[in-house]
């Protein structure tokens, strides 16, 4: 019995490593749309890297804005990299949008400024499910860098009620069960005599 209490929290690492719901990788491989856009929110500014990027290894923007910072986009966020500083000139909207298609997979549920070493004071942050927006003006910047990060829902479950709890996989509990049952086995094998 005392081995079998051994295997216990192996079965649950193993079935919670199986079922579990990964946020990672929202980009990898993903088309996305930058867009700068100074003055309003609806103003682009063509002094930027505007347009579609395929989500890969390596740098996704090479010019943020005016030739300053860089954004390397990677599985469930980004970075924004800054080699030297100025400020951001004040406008009712100063920054840059991400969208993703609307027949996307996903659909993002939160948008956060996890780090920043770039950028004095804290960028307006704005999301809804296909579009992240990121709202300097006024804030001055220096070299350094910002670290976002985003949550998702599957596309399929992101349009259910969001009051429901996502339910696992039947094939999740059959996984679980056969474990369980195994466990089972293996303990009245031991207690018979055998192994």
């Amino acid at each position: 019995m005392n081995k079998l209490f051994k295997w216990t929290p192996i079965a649950l690492a193993v079935w919670c490593s199986v079922t579990g719901v990964a946020n990672a990788v929202v980009f990898d491989g993903q088309t996305i749309h930058y867009q700068y856009f100074f003055h309003e929110s609806d103003t682009m500014y063509s002094h930027a890297s505007n347009g579609d990027h395929v989500i890969g290894s390596g740098i996704e923007i090479a010019n943020v804005v005016d030739g300053y910072g860089t954004l390397d986009i990677s599985d469930d966020g980004f970075v924004v990299n800054f080699d030297r500083g100025t400020s951001f000139n004040p406008a009712a909207f100063n920054g840059f949008v991400i969208s993703i298609s609307p027949s996307s997979p996903i659909d993002f549920t939160s948008f956060s400024l996890e780090s920043n070493t770039g950028v004095a004071g804290t960028p307006v942050l704005n999301f809804d499910a296909n579009h992240l927006s990121v709202n300097w003006q006024g804030l001055g910047f220096h070299a350094g860098s910002l670290h976002f990060i985003t949550t998702f829902l599957p596309h399929d479950l992101a349009t259910a009620d969001s009051a429901t709890t996502p339910v696992p996989e039947p094939d999740s509990y059959a996984m679980f069960m056969a474990g369980l049952g195994l466990m089972g086995f293996m303990a009245r094998r031991r207690k018979n005599g055998g192994l």
